[in-house]
């Protein structure tokens, strides 16, 4: 199983900067993936993995798939914190009350599942990830005064499409939570005002159990990226999600 992304294409990602833009025609860009996303799940097939992913082409970002299919957010207002202004990158921030306007990955779903020869798996962010990078004390508090309060709010949103996934037969549902890794770094901790990590990890968990309650017929895992650093040992100890 392959988690996160594949990589794409130099031509695949200027296509979506071109339709983020309004260059090109959502349509025509869905035509052009569909075209090309075959070779990605027939690349992982050929490598024997057990379940198939779409790669994750047709998104800007893990991430943003979520402001892609929910109103209330306007677009790139949060950066990314890079290092310089050519690696830092633009996130949406939450404006108003948030609202579901289509479905966050069912398309994706449907698609792959008629294109893989195998199980197939698909990614959804995680509620307390979206709140994390997509929360701004600057943008945001006259729709959520708070980060959690914006985080609660993606609860049922998060739930009702990983049951429309599972619906559609989705053999292993990934949920992505790289924040949480970011725990471990004081710098970062230092940076965001966190000074009570056990609380963090507890609202993750609540969010996890929030947006999986009642779901069956699907593997449900989450993801947390590895974080490269030297201070890892000063994690908190005994606690597991």
């Amino acid at each position: 199983m392959v988690f996160g992304s594949l990589p794409r294409p130099r031509w695949i990602r200027d296509l979506i900067e071109e339709r983020k833009a309004g260059r090109v025609a959502a349509a025509d860009a869905d035509e052009l993936l569909d075209a090309s996303i075959p070779l990605a799940i027939r690349m992982q097939e050929r490598a024997g993995l057990d379940f198939i992913s779409d790669g994750e082409w047709r998104r800007e970002s893990y991430v943003k798939v979520f402001a892609d299919a929910v109103d209330g957010f306007e677009a790139d207002l949060v950066s990314s914190g890079g290092r310089s202004a050519s690696t830092r990158l633009k996130y949406p921030a939450v404006v108003a009350e948030i609202e579901p306007r289509r479905p966050i990955a069912a398309h994706e779903a449907e698609f792959l599942k008629a294109q893989a020869r195998t199980r197939i798996t698909v990614a959804v962010p995680s509620p307390y990830t979206v709140g994390r990078r997509m929360w701004s004390a600057e943008h945001s508090r006259d729709a959520y005064p708070t980060r959690e309060a914006f985080m609660h709010a993606c609860i049922p949103i998060v739930r009702d499409e990983l049951q429309r996934l599972a619906a559609l037969g989705v053999d292993a549902i990934q949920l992505d939570d790289p924040w949480l890794a970011l725990l471990v770094d004081p710098a970062y901790r230092e940076r965001e005002g966190i000074d009570d990590v056990e609380h963090e990890i507890d609202t993750c968990v609540e969010c996890v159990n929030g947006a999986t309650d009642g779901l069956e017929g699907a593997f449900v895992s989450v993801h947390m990226c590895a974080m490269r650093t030297s201070i890892a040992s000063t994690a908190p100890r005994g606690r597991t999600t």
